[in-house]
Parts: C-alpha cells; sequence; structure tokens
C-alpha cells in the first residue's frame, strides 16, 4: 500500500510539471519569442495612473521583452488595454427597499497587435467587491476609492496571468 501511495504521488508530480502548470504566469506568454519590445496603449477611458501602474506591473513581471510607453519609440508589438470602464449597482436592500450593499466592477480586456493586426486578445477580465453603502457619504466615498485601487490590482494580476498563459 504504501508503494503504491509513493507511486502515485510521483505520477501526480509528474504530470503537474509535464503539463506545465508550475509554469503559468511566468515567461512570455503569448508575446511571440522574436518580440523584443512592447508598447503598451490605452484605448477609450483607460486612465494615464491606470496605465502606468499597468506598465510597470509588465515590466516586473515580463522576461525576454522590454516595456515602453506611447512615445514615439519603435515596438515590435503593441498591449492595448481597451473598454476599460467601472460600474456600481445595488445588490443588497433593506426591509424599506434602500440599497445596504453596491457591488463595483472593473472590467476591460488586453489586445496584443503586431504589424497592425492582432494577434491575441483576453475577452473580458472582471474584477469585483462589495461595498457597504449603510455609512455616511464621506465613509462611503473612502470605500470606493479603496476598493477601486483593489480593483485595478485585482484586474492586473487576471490579466497577466491570461496574457503570460496565452489563453
Amino acid at each position: 500500500m504504501k508503494l503504491l501511495m509513493t507511486v502515485t504521488v510521483i505520477c501526480l508530480t509528474l504530470a503537474l510539471n509535464a503539463c506545465g502548470y508550475r509554469l503559468m504566469g511566468t515567461g512570455r506568454g503569448i508575446v511571440p519569442a522574436d518580440v523584443q519590445t512592447v508598447r503598451v496603449i490605452g484605448i477609450g477611458a483607460t486612465t494615464p495612473v491606470f496605465l502606468r501602474t499597468w506598465r510597470n506591473y509588465v515590466r516586473d513581471h515580463a522576461s525576454g521583452y522590454s516595456v515602453i510607453s506611447d512615445s514615439d519609440q519603435k515596438a515590435d508589438a503593441e498591449m492595448r488595454i481597451g473598454n476599460l470602464h467601472d460600474s456600481l449597482a445595488p445588490i443588497t436592500f433593506d426591509a424599506r427597499g434602500i440599497a445596504t450593499v453596491d457591488r463595483m466592477t472593473l472590467t476591460g480586456e488586453l489586445n496584443l497587435w503586431r504589424d497592425g493586426k492582432r494577434i491575441w486578445q483576453s475577452g473580458s477580465i472582471s474584477a469585483y467587491e462589495d461595498v457597504d453603502v449603510s455609512g455616511g457619504p464621506t465613509a462611503i466615498e473612502s470605500a470606493k476609492a479603496r476598493i477601486r485601487s483593489d480593483l485595478e490590482a485585482t484586474w492586473m494580476r487576471q490579466a497577466w496571468l491570461k496574457l503570460s498563459s496565452g489563453f
């Protein structure tokens, strides 16, 4: 029985290693091997602060290519953040019908372009968190600002996992 358990554990370990599971989230992902520089730009309502934070995130995690801003430098590929928007919708109400909890959602997509052609699209990427709106206006606005910051960090992790895994 002990031998069977040992063999099973070894086989599972080798299977995870063979499928690349441990490599998910590392390396070049969907970025082609011959790409040396990637320009990161925002389309639509992407704020400059969010864009700068995303560039820094990619710089910190990418290997094998450099990330540049939307300046005049030559880039081998272009990463575009599009349709980035947030929404706030009530999800819980008290007995009088007054909203007590709102759900804040940040949604967007990521595309990789090369030579004027889209070579990869992430699809919709969403992150959400609930906001307790039963406090006063100052507390609510403070919570919304903190949650927006948390949502941006969560969205970036999800986008990076999609980009680096190729899914």
